[in-house]
């Protein structure tokens, strides 16, 4: 029996998520960044620059070093577990520069969504509409992407569990922006600048942030869901522990 040659390039390229362990990294990951986002509290209109600014600076250590120890971790448990149950080697260690691209990629998935829905949102309306509706907008625009992301992914590996992840992501931040819209908003002036610092943008901005918060906790634990059955199965089928294999 033939095996197309489309069929073994998806189950190469799927090999690095056949254990579960990338996702139970990952969905780990972003539920200690919603941590993170809870902790940071509510800003106020009297300290609201130096706390977005404390804010953003703590994101991003967190996530440098989250990543930065989630594929140490991801290594450890691969050398360990994985390639000594498969026959698979990993080959050469990923140098330096190939790290900081991958957290590169990584922070450029999680930002650039942001940046584009900003953009287009300044392209269709004003600055006061797009600050009243961001509770709204936001996570739905966020969770739409990350869905798309997920879905494209696990096309392009054959991983149909990728394609589930992505709905029920998109699905999740769909909830969130309409709990948020039927909730109602702050009333900001559509048309001109609104001032950062006023109590009603401060208030959307806080909302946002909790909406961030939720669908970033609600991917994570979809993420970490989705890792473990994974990883349960492996286990079912290569059930040889690492020291019979010695």
């Amino acid at each position: 029996m033939n095996v197309p040659i489309d069929h073994t390039i998806k189950r190469v390229r799927a090999y690095w998520f056949i254990d579960g362990f990338t996702e139970i990294s990952a969905g780990g990951l972003f539920i200690l960044l919603a941590g993170l986002l809870l902790f940071s509290g509510n800003a106020s209109a009297n300290v609201f620059p130096s706390w977005f600014l404390s804010m953003t600076g703590e994101i991003v250590i967190a996530k440098l070093m989250g990543i930065l120890a989630a594929t140490l971790i991801l290594w450890w448990l691969k050398d360990h577990f994985t390639y000594p149950r498969t026959g698979f080697a990993r080959g050469k260690r990923i140098t330096i520069a190939q790290v900081g691209a991958i957290i590169r990629n990584i922070l450029l998935f999680l930002f650039m969504p942001l940046l584009g829905l900003l953009v287009a949102s300044l392209l269709i309306t004003s600055i006061g509409s797009i600050l009243a509706s961001m509770p709204t907008w936001f996570p739905i625009g966020i969770s739409l992407i990350w869905a798309a992301l997920f879905i494209w992914a696990g096309g392009w590996m054959g991983l149909p569990r990728f394609r589930v992840v992505g709905g029920l992501i998109g699905l999740s931040g769909i909830a969130i922006g309409i709990s948020q819209h039927i909730s109602g908003g702050p009333f900001i002036p559509a048309m001109g600048a609104p001032e950062i610092m006023q109590p009603s943008v401060v208030v959307s901005i806080n909302r946002t942030l909790a909406s961030l918060d939720f669908l970033v906790l609600t991917s994570g634990v979809i993420l970490l869901c989705s890792g473990i059955i994974t990883f349960l199965h492996y286990r079912k089928e290569n059930p040889l522990p690492y020291a019979e294999d010695v």
